[in-house]
């Protein structure tokens, strides 16, 4: 093999693995985004922007192991979002994100805090903060969210421990 062929496959390999990068820092960003939208969404109390992040076999585990599916996730939401006066605050924030091609995986930790009215119509505040491990598949629509695992969760009710 000759010096000009050696540095003609030194340098393919080179942008075929700086190409692979940029396809990653790409997809990271596409994903990032993907949490922000969903960050707006829990804010406007929207499912159906909610739901449309996530693919149709989308599995949600709690840090109990129960497994929850798509429609068992969105009947949750509907039912709470129905309680739910006012989202103060949500935030996500991505600890780790690992990029494989048409495969991600993220690791975050999420705060939640809304107001719900209780059946006497009294007002309540709950805090939640979250751990998760997230599984995002590139579809022909984008990123969307295939399983999210609940890794540690902590619930607060008008400040007591639940």
């Amino acid at each position: 093999m000759t010096t000009a062929w050696r540095w003609t496959t030194v340098a393919v390999c080179a942008l075929l693995v700086a190409s692979v990068a940029l396809g990653d820092k790409r997809a990271e960003r596409e994903i990032r985004a993907e949490y922000a939208k969903t960050v707006q969404y829990t804010k406007q109390k929207n499912v159906e922007g909610l739901l449309r992040q996530m693919t149709a076999d989308f599995l949600y585990k709690t840090p109990n192991g129960q497994v929850m599916s798509k429609q068992m996730v969105e009947q949750a939401m509907r039912e709470q979002f129905r309680m739910i006066q006012k989202v103060d605050k949500r935030t996500t924030t991505i600890k780790r994100i690992e990029v494989k091609g048409n495969t991600a995986r993220a690791t975050t930790e999420e705060v939640l805090a809304f107001t719900f009215l209780d059946a006497q119509g009294k007002p309540h505040k709950v805090y939640t903060r979250a751990r998760t491990r997230d599984t995002w598949v590139k579809t022909p629509q984008g990123w969307k969210v295939k399983m999210t695992e609940a890794l540690s969760e902590e619930t607060t009710v008008d400040g007591k421990k639940q």
